[in-house]
């Protein structure tokens, strides 16, 4: 069938315009690939935590405890909404495994008597289940085992709870409890230091010395059960045992941090389509108006020959409309591309049995059809003004174009400016609309690079702040039980610590107007050195008297300022309660904490002058007898070393950033390419013809590349402020959106940084400069001169 005559214009139009429509469709593949990239990971990624919780049974509540008995279980199932109750023992110490320096922290659980039994079931994924009448046989997290290099019937010695135990590893498995498993120390997982270990309930039972109660405790919901009242009763009958406060799901740290992840997700999608979008709809209406300029004529026969004004319009509409549907396709196809670049990452950090790409056709509809709109939208007052072009107007010559004294001609004498400058000036006031789109355009790409390269100095600033100016021990430890301060002094005669220092860490909820956070209170001596909270400015804060400092995202959450006052519930020993003023506001960036003076704690706790560990300076060439010391205490139950933490803490933050830092560049850079190829190409189509006049005249190549080019390389650099200050705010903006409670990102933005963005920007211009100013040296004068446009 033969296309209509229109259509037939429509597809050369398309042909002969392919390099613009493809500079746009760009953009607009840009956009809806990363909305595709966000909602399609965000997708795959409820889809295999829904599936592996309703497999494993994950719990919706979660306790701990010193020692119950299994007494008080059927009043604990009897509290309303509670439809599952799994009681277990767990145990806790150090574990040496062979290939590691540093011993690792274990956690040893009980398995349920019978297979299937209880909540939060583990998964097996290689080897097989414990002999429940073994009490040397255990299953290890996959995770662990992979990063540490322990195979299956392998044996592991560890020190629990003051107790030396020998396992042997039979199986490997996944738990909802450990899809993500954080370092104590920070939020990034350290897998080979994190040994997590199922075991009969006789063998975890006689390590832990709980043989016929419980420590731990995980329940199952009604669905529309009220999650604090539930909380509230599960407190009040563990109590008199020891119990700390209960918490729920959302508090659970796996189940947090990935949550936390599918919000960030939703908020790249929200953020960054946008921008593509309204860029293309401004390109799309600055190619499409210059289009129905150029074919007056045209239009003026297509409506003598009885063609009417919506046909007359058509064809520029059908063509921002195909242009939104080929970016559109290419950013379907992006997204996917993106989105199982995505969730290969998450595959390191998110143990799920089942984690597949999936490509998300909501999502895709929804920015399919906002980028077709996005096009239609530029294309509009273009279209109108087709259509409304009568037959004898559109046949006219266009009217000459007015030129005046500018602002140059007025300020700046005749032979202070050579003409060439002159004219790139005058051509940038005649078309101040068209500049002012360019420099936005521009300045958006500018913007977007800087503010997402803000995160590489500040996770630098992070660490510095935080592990060497605040933080400045070597190795930290604690003990199973909090212990007498002359503790101390058999820390100090551990091998090559030089300095030690006494630290007690008790949970507490900080409460005031209104709110509430669960989170841990560290007691420190008011002259430490080791550990300071520091603030804003970097100076140490002091610990002295019933005051409290604490961190600046605590006091943001509980609506605090220093001077106001804060509701402490201790959840430890005899749980005391204090109203404590806020003396300081640490910037720590590492969550929520409350610090005050390690003795008005202990005199608060009214249980002597404990410490529950200690933080040390260690000799370098000391660790491997300091951690083989550690391995033989059976009073120390953590162990923990700065530069370890802080290496591992790096090398993943700047992996998992590196990536959607180059996702950012190259989207940043086609913008830049997008808004300036066009402009380039639009003022080369208007200004061919002067361009080889002013060639027959005598001017060289390199004067009307000058002209031509100018133009986009003063609105590049008007852009650059524009560009800078954009990105600072779209920094601040991301700090904002991204913060979590464990990790806030300041706002530092380096001179890499600004370098890495001004390079990525000038490479796009240039790359359009070239493309576009290679067709002067190819410009037919003759052809050019013989058109009326």
């Amino acid at each position: 069938m033969r296309p209509a005559p229109l259509d037939r214009k429509l597809l050369r139009d398309l042909w002969r315009m392919k390099w613009q429509a493809a500079a746009i469709a760009l953009l607009i593949a840009c956009g809806v690939s990363v909305m595709v990239m966000a909602f399609s990971a965000q997708q795959a990624l409820a889809r295999a935590q829904e599936r592996f919780y309703a497999d494993t049974r994950f719990a919706d509540a979660f306790a701990d405890l010193r020692r119950a008995p299994r007494s008080r279980l059927p009043a604990l199932a009897a509290i309303p909404g509670v439809t599952a109750l799994d009681a277990r023992v767990t145990a806790s110490g150090l574990m040496e495994v062979p290939g590691l320096a540093r011993p690792a922290l274990v956690r040893l659980i009980a398995l349920p008597p019978r297979e299937g039994a209880g909540l939060n079931r583990i998964s097996i994924t290689r080897g097989r289940l414990p002999d429940p009448a073994s009490l040397d046989e255990a299953v290890a997290l996959q995770s662990f085992m992979e990063a540490a290099g322990v195979s299956l019937g392998q044996r592991l010695t560890a020190t629990l709870e003051g107790r030396s135990v020998s396992l042997r590893i039979v199986g490997a498995a996944r738990s909802p409890e450990y899809v993500y498993a954080p370092s104590p120390q920070s939020f990034m997982p350290d897998d080979a230091h994190q040994a997590v270990l199922w075991a009969p309930a006789p063998a975890v039972d006689r390590a832990a010395g709980l043989q016929g109660g419980f420590n731990s405790l995980a329940l199952k919901l009604a669905p529309g059960a009220s999650l604090p009242r539930v909380l509230q009763a599960v407190d009040r009958l563990t109590a008199p045992y020891g119990g700390r406060a209960s918490y729920g799901r959302a508090d659970q740290p796996s189940h947090a941090f990935l949550e936390a992840e599918l919000r960030e997700l939703s908020i790249s999608a929200s953020i960054l389509p946008p921008v593509f979008l309204l860029i293309a709809a401004a390109l799309t209406h600055m190619v499409i108006t210059r289009l129905v300029e150029a074919e007056r004529e045209q239009i003026g026969l297509f409506k003598a020959f009885g063609y009417g004004n919506a046909q007359a319009a058509a064809p520029y509409v059908k063509l921002a409309a195909a242009i939104g549907l080929v970016g559109a396709a290419g950013g379907g196809l992006g997204g996917v591309w993106l989105a199982a670049a995505i969730v290969e990452q998450y595959r390191q950090y998110f143990r799920f049995p089942v984690l597949d790409p999936s490509f998300d056709w909501p999502a895709f509809g929804l920015a399919a059809s906002a980028s077709v709109a996005a096009a239609l939208a530029g294309s509009a007052l273009a279209a109108r003004r087709a259509a409304r072009l009568s037959p004898a107007i559109a046949m006219q010559p266009p009217r000459p174009a007015a030129y005046r004294q500018g602002l140059l001609d007025r300020l700046v004498p005749g032979h202070a400016v050579d003409a060439a400058s002159r004219m790139i000036v005058r051509n940038l006031e005649r078309f101040p609309g068209r500049a002012v789109l360019t420099t936005l355009g521009l300045a958006a790409s500018l913007a977007l690079l800087v503010g997402s390269q803000f995160v590489f100095g500040s996770l630098d600033h992070v660490i510095d702040q935080a592990y060497y100016r605040a933080q400045r021990w070597s190795d930290s430890i604690g003990f199973a039980e909090a212990r007498s301060a002359g503790a101390l002094a058999q820390v100090r005669r551990l091998p090559g610590v030089f300095a030690a220092e006494p630290v007690r860490i008790v949970a507490v909820r900080a409460r005031a107007n209104g709110r509430e956070e669960r989170t841990r209170l560290t007691g420190l001596a008011p002259d430490a050195r080791l550990n300071r909270p520091l603030d804003a400015a970097g100076r140490p804060l002091a610990l002295a008297g019933p005051g409290v400092v604490l961190s600046a995202a605590l006091a943001r959450r509980l609506g605090l300022a220093a001077g106001d006052r804060v509701r402490l519930d201790i959840l430890d020993g005899r749980a005391p309660s204090v109203l404590a003023p806020v003396t300081g506001l640490a910037e720590d960036y590492s969550g929520f904490a409350v610090y005050m003076d390690r003795g008005r704690l202990n005199a608060l706790m009214a249980d002597g002058d404990l410490i529950s560990g200690a933080q040390l300076q260690v000799a370098p060439d000391a660790h491997p007898a300091f951690y083989r010391a550690l391995e033989a205490a059976p009073q120390i139950l953590a162990a923990a070393s700065r530069d370890e933490t802080v290496a591992n803490w790096r090398a993943v933050m700047i992996e998992a950033f590196r990536t959607s830092m180059t996702f950012y560049v190259g989207f940043a850079a086609a913008i830049a390419f997008g808004v300036a190829f066009n402009t380039s190409r639009i003022a080369l189509s208007e200004r061919a013809r002067d361009l080889a006049t002013l060639r027959v005249l005598g001017f060289e190549r390199r004067d009307c590349a000058y002209i031509l080019l100018g133009e986009l390389l003063v609105l590049g650099l008007v852009a650059l402020p524009i560009g800078l200050a954009g990105g600072h705010l779209l920094a601040a903006g991301l700090v904002q959106a991204y913060g979590r409670e464990e990790l806030r990102l300041p706002l530092v933005l380096t001179a890499e940084s600004y370098a890495v963005s001004l390079a990525a920007y000038v490479a796009a211009i240039a790359l359009a400069a070239l493309l576009v100013g290679r067709r002067i040296w190819s410009l037919d004068m003759v052809s050019v001169l013989k058109t009326r446009e």
